[in-house]
């Protein structure tokens, strides 16, 4: 017997109507009429089966939102009328994704495939396991909730199982995080904690099953490259070292315990390495179709790859192949002006004498040509990016407990009062109020 049946009119013979008025009474809870005729005769016809409503081609999708939402809710009534044994809490899409404030006590799963497309499959699988108790599927375009109206111990036991009979069946990654406390969470809040929870996978990759209890919350970091780490990644591109690319990669990134950073704030930092590699390829004229497509692709990892060890290796991989072909190909390799005269600014920002004259002769340009070059790449003068690298590396230094006077001369300041003067012009602080507030 259907819940609720739409009926078109049009469709129905006039000899058949009472016969066909009979047989829906007899066997449907609910109707929704519709017709291409807005005639007072169809909606007569509405009535007589005591239609909740009466669409009229062309349909417009707010109204029939708003009939079958109607119709589930009288149908609700209806199961706790007739069977009030039966009855659980209703839910439906809405219930992960807006908050109702009624707390969900029973236990729910993610499920998330590293690659979309093994979806499907598993949404098959899903069908044919055979769980303690069967749940509520919700799928999304990237993952699976399964929502269970019991109670029952083995959640953990039962997750990991269905992980081992996949990795038989399927063999293709697969990550479960389980919730299994009963508490006032609401179903929204469950899902938006196991969706946090799943971005573990980011650090630990897929093949798990995770506990929303065990949950770290994550640790705040920096996510850009200091100075110093900008100087270190220009001298080993530079140098061509590509086993110093490798350690300094490894350890930044896989020695991460818990509480891991947000996985948005890693995969910043990693765009901020990228920019490091970009800036080498201008400075050496790296800038051939196969290199671009190359550099676009890491680029798209860094944005989308679910696990952060195979970010790491293509940076890697990508930082060779360029270091490789600078060794190969000398030659063909043609530099820019303005990297390259940034580049020997952040190397000697330091010497108090330090001038544009200076840094023109070293790239090969005039002053004033190198001047428009920095303006218009830029929007800056040569004395601001010269100031700017040497504040940034005062706000370093202020962390330590050298003295003002001497973090001054240590960044090309001779008169600390003047450097005090320019710090608080560029912070709003003074270099004490910086070190005491930070």
């Amino acid at each position: 017997m259907p819940d609720i049946a739409c009926i078109e009119l049009d469709m129905i013979a006039e000899d058949k109507w009472e016969i066909f008025k009979f047989y829906i009474r007899r066997y449907t809870k609910q109707v929704i009429a519709l017709t291409a005729e807005p005639t007072f005769e169809r909606a007569m016809q509405a009535m007589e089966l005591q239609a909740i409503d009466l669409w009229v081609k062309p349909l417009a999708p707010p109204s029939v939102k708003h009939s079958l939402q109607q119709a589930i809710r009288n149908l609700s009534y209806y199961s706790k009328e007739v069977h009030p044994e039966l009855t659980r809490p209703a839910l439906d899409y809405e219930s992960l994704f807006i908050e109702d404030r009624n707390p969900y006590p029973y236990p729910v799963y993610l499920l998330k495939t590293e690659y979309v497309n093994d979806l499907t499959y598993l949404r098959k699988f899903i069908e044919q396991f055979d769980f303690y108790f069967e749940p509520s599927v919700f799928s999304t375009s990237d993952r699976i909730v399964l929502v269970f109206h019991h109670e029952f111990t083995e959640t953990f036991t039962q997750a990991q199982r269905f992980l081992r009979e996949w990795e038989l069946k399927a063999g293709s990654p697969l990550a479960i995080v389980v919730h299994s406390q009963s508490g006032e969470e609401s179903l929204h809040q469950i899902y938006l904690k196991l969706r946090k929870v799943m971005e573990t996978t980011f650090f630990t990759g897929y093949q798990q099953v995770f506990e929303t209890e065990r949950f770290h919350p994550w640790k705040d970091m920096d996510p850009f490259l200091t100075m110093e780490d900008q100087r270190k990644w220009v001298y080993m591109l530079e140098e061509a070292r590509g086993n110093d690319i490798k350690k300094w990669m490894y350890e930044e990134f896989f020695d991460l315990v818990p509480p891991y950073p947000e996985p948005g704030l890693l995969r910043t930092r990693l765009t901020s390495i990228l920019a490091q590699i970009r800036r080498f390829m201008d400075r050496n004229g790296m800038n051939s179709k196969d290199r671009e497509e190359y550099y676009k692709n890491v680029f798209d990892k860094i944005l989308y790859s679910p696990v952060l060890y195979r970010i790491v290796q293509d940076i890697i991989l990508f930082s060779n192949y360029l270091v490789q072909t600078m060794e190969e190909q000398p030659s063909k390799v043609k530099g820019d002006a303005v990297e390259a005269a940034v580049s020997y600014m952040e190397k000697n920002f330091a010497d108090s004498k330090l001038d544009l004259k200076t840094v023109a002769a070293h790239v090969g340009r005039s002053p004033s040509y190198l001047s428009h070059l920095l303006s218009k790449k830029y929007n800056r003068s040569f004395r601001d990016l010269l100031l700017s690298m040497r504040i940034q590396k005062a706000k370093e230094l202020l962390s330590s407990d050298e003295s003002v006077q001497n973090i001054a001369r240590s960044i090309g300041f001779n008169n600390p009062n003047y450097f005090s003067r320019v710090f608080k012009e560029h912070t709003g602080q003074t270099p004490r109020e910086y070190r005491r507030f930070h």
